[in-house]
């Protein structure tokens, strides 16, 4: 409970209390903690408790490889993530969607962008279905990189395998193309969209800046006007081609 306030000092107080009065402390009172030091950013700390509850005799199951899996794949350790990917496996578990989602986030936090894109693929083999989620990951690594070829690539190849993208994945495929001073693009995208995402803050206010700057006004105001009508704050502070690196 404490932990998940990120009230960690008050969890590790708990926890080192229970251990001193001697109380056997179990595989989910290790992983709470250890997925607590994760989410503060502790990786080393996360990574000794989970070595010290397997040196108490505490085997893990598939939830609690998969909870020290994502600590590591947060911090990029994509090395680290590969091997114990492969204890798991000794241990008679099989990767799920969770653990190619980590590692899928391990690769595209360290750039390792075919890595990550072949770990999809390779879920698709395996019969297991990628969601937007996984895809995301990708598309955000190459939009953050002003990789737009690559990152409209990957949508354009979910979409033909099937996979539905959602909301997420349209705000951060639009962001890109805004960013990167891809205007034609963004506006292609949002004409795509728009029935499935006019409840969106986001997407409507960037398609407002890609008509202006696109000298669209009769459009941009369109939107305005709708947004308005549902009392959809627009966010004016967002800038087309804020990420074009000066030549």
């Amino acid at each position: 409970v404490y932990g998940r306030g990120r009230k960690l000092d008050k969890a590790l107080e708990m926890f080192n209390t229970a251990r001193s009065l001697g109380l056997s402390l179990d595989e989910k009172a290790y992983m709470n903690l250890v997925s607590f030091y994760g989410k503060a950013g502790k990786t080393h700390e996360a990574s000794l408790l989970f070595s010290e509850m397997q040196e108490e005799g505490i085997k893990p199951g598939l939830i609690s490889y998969n909870i020290i899996i994502n600590v590591y794949a947060a911090a990029g350790l994509y090395n680290e993530v590969e091997k114990l990917i492969q204890a798991m496996q000794r241990d008679g578990f099989s990767p799920n969607s969770f653990t190619y989602l980590s590692l899928v986030q391990a690769y595209t936090e360290a750039a390792k962008y075919s890595e990550a894109e072949e770990t999809i693929n390779s879920m698709q083999k395996q019969g297991i279905p990628p969601s937007c989620t996984h895809v995301n990951h990708l598309l955000s690594a190459f939009s953050k990189a002003g990789l737009m070829a690559e990152a409209t690539r990957v949508y354009n190849e979910s979409l033909a395998a099937g996979i539905i993208p959602d909301l997420a994945c349209y705000r951060t495929m639009l962001k890109g193309y805004m960013d990167h001073g891809y205007i034609e693009e963004g506006i292609n995208l949002f004409e795509e969209v728009r029935e499935s995402s006019e409840s969106d803050k986001f997407i409507m206010s960037a398609a407002v800046h890609l008509y202006r700057y696109a000298g669209k006004e009769h459009e941009a105001n369109d939107i305005l006007d709708s947004m308005n009508s549902v009392r959809i704050p627009f966010m004016k502070n967002l800038e087309v081609g804020s990420k074009i690196k000066p030549s």
